[in-house]
């Protein structure tokens, strides 16, 4: 984190966010071409980090899997390039949004894939969560966001129960794998819901046990929930008021 190779990571995403945000905006971008360029994004980094990871014996690395809460977007993408039925389509986006916003930036902030330029995965990292941060930007930009009360309470329900859902899944994921030569115990960590996205983080950290370290991880995940949604609560209630 913060290598000199990491800022200009950091730069590269935040000229290519730029860009597309000022394309999007400018160009007046509908909704479709946004979430079709954004397809083609995650069709690309998903297609990356599979080849990057297949083993000698053809089977994929079970740490590459689309369990991480940014790989389920790529279902997402493609579900609304087809999907019709716009009240689904508008609690999908309602969901992605603060995620997208906040998980983006975080990944791209924390360099979970490393900041290596010979390495394909960075690349495949780095420009996918600036393509989410696009698009939760440009969602947010052009109102086309529905972020209220009820929408709230259900992307925290949602979200957490995704995150018990992944504990199982990990579980189920762990098992031992031989690197050179050498018997290692494999536990894939989707969700971050096992141990910090980082070492050395000063509030995500398992120094005083799991429970301390998931009831943060939840807290976390609340307040940044919280700070992306609160504004649209708050109109939500003086419009109400202004309406009575």
């Amino acid at each position: 984190m913060f290598s000199p190779e990491h800022f200009i990571w950091i730069a590269i995403c935040a000229v290519m966010i730029g860009a597309l945000l000022f394309c999007s905006l400018h160009f007046k971008w509908s909704k479709k071409t946004c979430i079709y360029i954004m397809s083609g994004i995650a069709l690309a980094s998903e297609t990356v980090k599979i080849f990057t990871h297949i083993q000698n014996n053809g089977y994929i690395e079970k740490g590459a899997l689309p369990f991480h809460l940014c790989s389920i977007f790529i279902f997402v993408f493609f579900f609304l390039c087809f999907s019709k039925n716009e009240k689904l389509n508008e609690k999908l986006i309602s969901f992605f949004v603060p995620i997208g916003l906040f998980g983006g930036f975080l990944a791209i902030m924390m360099a979970t894939s490393g900041v290596n330029f010979a390495k394909p995965f960075a690349y495949q990292c780095f420009i996918y969560h600036a393509g989410i941060m696009w698009l939760a930007l440009y969602f947010i930009c052009t109102k086309q966001v529905k972020l209220g009360l009820k929408d709230y309470i259900r992307n925290l329900v949602i979200l957490f129960a995704l995150a018990i859902i992944m504990i199982w899944v990990n579980g189920m994921l762990t098992c031992q794998v031989t690197v050179d030569g050498v018997v290692e115990e494999f536990e894939p960590n989707f969700f971050y819901v096992v141990r910090a996205p980082a070492s050395g983080l000063p509030f995500l950290n398992t120094n005083h046990g799991w429970y301390v370290y998931f009831a943060h991880l939840s807290c976390a995940g609340i307040l940044l929930e919280t700070l992306v949604s609160l504004p649209y609560i708050i109109l939500e209630k003086k419009n109400s008021k202004k309406a009575k």
